[in-house]
């Protein structure tokens, strides 16, 4: 008599919990209690945000803004997916200890993502679902995800991901009740968004993929698509009360160059490599039986049904846009450092694993006797072999000891004075510095690991250039503007990928520091310090991003966050006696020439490079005051001809070589200038490095040969003689800045609070991160504030000052909330009875929805 299918699923669903069980069973029971702890980069930095979130919610507070033990205060729950963390709250009090709710969250993680597999138990048969399921507990970049790269939000949202991708099946294939499966896929894409924003803007993008794909291949119905479409928009319109808010920083604010250079793609000689764990267990290794799931699919192409062709077409898309194959093309892409390639992976590899299940289903139907005992012997074989071959990943479901030097050095930062600690590692640590020495130490961690989230970022990444490229002098310099008193240093070798500089190091004992521990990895160096705030030196400004990268030569550079010119008042600008414009832009071409003018005109010294400004729409090139940048390519360098001495060599020069990876230089010759200063031969004709333009009353500088990039690649003493004598400060010195102490400081979810005792009038640095909406009051009266290598900037009046930054909410929170509202009236439209998805039903839908997000977007833009 044979089972019922009611029970065979639950026959299934006990087999992947044994499976799970045997698994996991090290990680939730640890044969020694003190090897409880992660082994894994991120994971380490998500607990002690969950350990923060916990204290909070225990003082009343469920939604924290300010995080203050993380550079300079993080809007933690403003850039991370709040879902995972509240979760990883609800294990604590059972599990007593946040890393034993981490195990118990990645196993529960596991084992509900391998459960969910059993929604597909009717349509592809409850044996063939269980299998699906333990390979979806073991697929090797699951557990690589979990336990090498410890991003527990991405464990989450993968945990979702069968259950989501149920929901949008019924929803283009379900006969009825298809406002609850609409309903269901929109709840399941919030759910997503809501656990990691970049997952779920990755798993959407495929669901609408293979919506498409399914509709050209399946012949599908219209509407149902439109549904399956219009249901994975509104889920993310129901995520909207966090996203739109999410979206105005963190990492939509990177480089983009630099974001894109740094994605991740796996090469296929490794990630096809069964042997490749059994000498770096922490490699990608996607998995050599996939290719005999692709190639069977390919054989049965003509039995699959159109879900199965959309899976395998999709599959391979997938897979290859997280490979190398087609980096090229695909980081060419608009948006495409915002969906990291390798991420894919998690989306790719669940596919397939589905697409393993229903051909094994499909070929077991369709084998009979003789020849075509082939598609069973074929669909035990690939069960099999995909099991051996994913069971290797296992090895990695452990867990470790705590760092034992990095203990250590907490202990001794708990033992003594200072304020803020920096740990210059590059990264090469891990997160656990970022537990260790923000929990138990009374530290808050300005530098170290994963800060791509906060505020600081773009600052932080200067940090870490000028640490590993001997910038010492600025290193120190932002560090300190920073607040930090203890410096963590790893020791690294000359085989070690990445550096901490010798310069770094040998600076720290002139900057006042005191190597007070040497262990086998780990420097400690530190001084007496608190809570300040600086008195701002007020020689030179400068606007854009190429000034950022100057200021590493040059660290006396105070440089704008914002680098639109008009964005500044001249009133703000007039207060410093250099102005360099160097990648800057504007809101209005002629508010900003007038801007300069005005300045010119006072006296003020103003140099202009016009590599990276925005382009004129007619010619095509760089325009500014009437100086044009015509662009040229050199294969050699030139020789300069000066009217004054070039850095102790004469009137001529020639610059260092550049190299080689960089070749041809391009840069921008400035074209209309009154007077010349520094010049240079190109194809017979003299084209200008430095030269003036008279403005009114004054003149203005402008460079060109992109000197300010030449000089910090190279440290070229020719170009670094030429800008200082054009910028009015010297190279490799430190700022006087006065230190201003903070008296009675406290720092807590709602912001910071502190009394100061001011000099006298003037621009004064606080070292706190100014997001959006942060807001200074100073004796209870607003004071306005700008950034300022991503700090926060205010003129301030003398005397005693007690002093509250807080955050406020801008209109984008707003939006954000009118979004959801959104989304949710039209999940409720679909649940109604006797709503049908008409045309007309749909274009009513479509018109309130672009008018709702329309709006929501002018007013995030005008708030933010």
């Amino acid at each position: 008599m044979p089972v019922p299918h009611n029970r065979r699923v639950l026959w299934a669903a006990l087999f992947i919990t044994a499976i799970s069980f045997l698994i996991y069973w090290d990680v939730l029971w640890p044969a020694d209690p003190s090897l409880r702890y992660p082994w894994s980069y991120d994971s380490w930095g998500h607990l002690i945000k969950a350990e923060y979130l916990q204290e909070q919610i225990a003082t009343g507070t469920w939604y924290p803004d300010i995080f203050p033990q993380w550079y300079n205060g993080q809007q933690m729950l403003r850039y991370y997916a709040p879902l995972p963390y509240y979760a990883l709250v609800g294990l604590l009090p059972a599990a007593g200890d946040v890393f034993v709710a981490a195990n118990w969250f990645l196993f529960i993680a596991a084992l509900f993502g391998g459960l969910s597999m059993l929604l597909y138990a009717r349509r592809y048969g409850p044996t063939f679902a269980m299998f699906g399921g333990v390979l979806l507990v073991l697929m090797p970049d699951n557990i690589r995800v979990a336990f090498a790269e410890g991003n527990l939000p991405r464990v989450f949202a993968a945990a979702l991901l069968p259950a989501a991708f149920f929901c949008l099946l019924n929803v283009l294939t379900a006969d009825r009740r298809r406002g609850y499966w609409f309903a269901g896929l929109a709840g399941m894409t919030a759910l997503v968004v809501l656990s990691h924003a970049m997952m779920g803007a990755i798993f959407a993008a495929c669901f609408s993929l293979f919506v498409v794909v399914y509709w050209l291949t399946g012949k599908a119905n219209s509407r149902y698509v439109l549904q399956g479409l219009l249901g994975i928009f509104t889920g993310v319109l129901l995520s909207s009360w966090w996203l739109l808010p999410s979206l105005t920083g963190g990492i939509t604010e990177l480089n983009v160059e630099a974001a894109t250079e740094a994605l991740a793609k796996f090469p296929w000689n490794v990630a096809f490599n069964p042997s490749v764990r059994q000498y770096d267990k922490e490699a990608l290794y996607v998995g050599l039986t996939f290719l005999l799931t692709l190639s069977l699919g390919w054989v049965y192409w003509k039995h699959l049904d159109g879900v199965m062709r959309a899976m395998l077409i999709v599959g391979v898309v997938t897979l290859t846009i997280s490979s190398t194959l087609v980096s090229g093309l695909y980081s060419a892409l608009p948006l495409s450092h915002l969906f990291w390639p390798l991420r894919f992976m998690t989306f790719s590899g669940f596919l397939l694993v589905l697409l393993t299940v229903a051909l094994i289903s499909t070929t077991w139907g369709l084998s009979g006797r003789g020849r075509r005992s082939f598609g069973r012997f074929a669909a035990v074989g690939i069960v099999a072999l995909m099991l051996l071959d994913f069971w290797q990943s296992a090895s990695l479901v452990v867990t470790a000891p705590a760092p034992e030097e990095i203990t250590h050095v907490a202990e001794l930062l708990e033992g003594s004075s200072g304020w803020r600690v920096a740990t210059a590692d590059l990264s090469l640590l891990g997160s656990s510095p970022s537990y260790l020495f923000s929990t138990g130490t009374g530290r808050e961690q300005v530098f170290g690991w994963a800060y791509q989230g906060a505020a600081t970022a773009p600052l932080l990444a200067s940090i870490n250039q000028a640490i590993e490229k001997g910038f010492a002098a600025y290193a120190l310099d932002r560090l300190d503007r920073l607040g930090s008193d203890d410096i963590v240093v790893l020791k690294t070798t000359s085989e070690s990928r990445y550096h901490v500089s010798e310069e770094f190091r040998e600076a720290l004992p002139d900057a006042g520091y005191e190597l007070t521990y040497r262990g086998r990895r780990l420097e400690l160096y530190q001084r007496q310090g608190g809570p300040r705030a600086y008195r701002v030196d007020t020689r030179v400004f400068a606007v854009g991003s190429g000034a950022q990268n100057v200021s590493l030569v040059f660290p006396e550079i105070l440089v704008g966050s914002d680098t639109a010119l008009d964005s500044y008042s001249v009133e703000f600008l007039s207060q410093f006696d250099t102005l360099i414009l160097a990648g800057f832009n504007w809101r209005s071409r002629g508010v900003a020439e007038d801007m300069v003018r005005q300045l010119a005109a006072g006296g003020q010294r103003i140099v202009i490079d016009l590599t990276g400004t925005p382009p004129d729409l007619l010619v095509r090139i760089p325009r500014f005051l009437d100086v044009y940048g015509e662009r040229i390519l050199l294969y050699d360098p030139p020789r300069l001809d000066s009217v004054y001495d070039l850095g102790g060599q004469g009137r001529g020069a020639l610059l260092q070589p550049f190299d080689s990876e960089i070749r041809p230089w391009q840069a921008y010759v400035p074209q209309g200038l009154d007077h010349k200063s520094v010049t240079f031969d190109f194809q017979g004709a003299q084209a200008v490095a430095v030269g003036t333009k008279d403005v009114g009353q004054g003149s203005v500088t402008f460079l060109g040969l992109n000197l300010m990039f030449h000089s910090v690649l190279t440290g070229d003493p020719v170009a670094i003689d030429v800008l200082e004598r054009e910028l009015g400060v010297k190279a490799h010195r430190r700022p006087d800045f006065g230190v201003v102490s903070l008296d009675d400081y406290r720092a807590g979810q709602s912001g910071y609070r502190f009394s100061m005792d001011i000099p006298e009038d003037g621009l004064y640095l606080l070292p706190i991160a100014r997001h959006t909406g942060t807001a200074l009051f100073a004796n209870g009266n607003r004071i306005p504030t700008l950034t300022v290598d991503t700090l926060m900037l205010a003129e301030l009046p003398r005397g005693r000052l007690d002093v509250e930054v807080r955050s406020l909410k801008t209109p984008v929170y707003a939006a954000g909330m009118a979004t959801t509202l959104v989304g949710a009236l039209i999940t409720l439209m679909m649940l109604l009875p006797g709503v049908n998805f008409s045309r007309n039903a749909f274009t009513f839908m479509r018109s309130v929805v672009l008018r709702s997000v329309r709006r929501g977007a002018r007013t995030a833009a005008s708030g933010s």
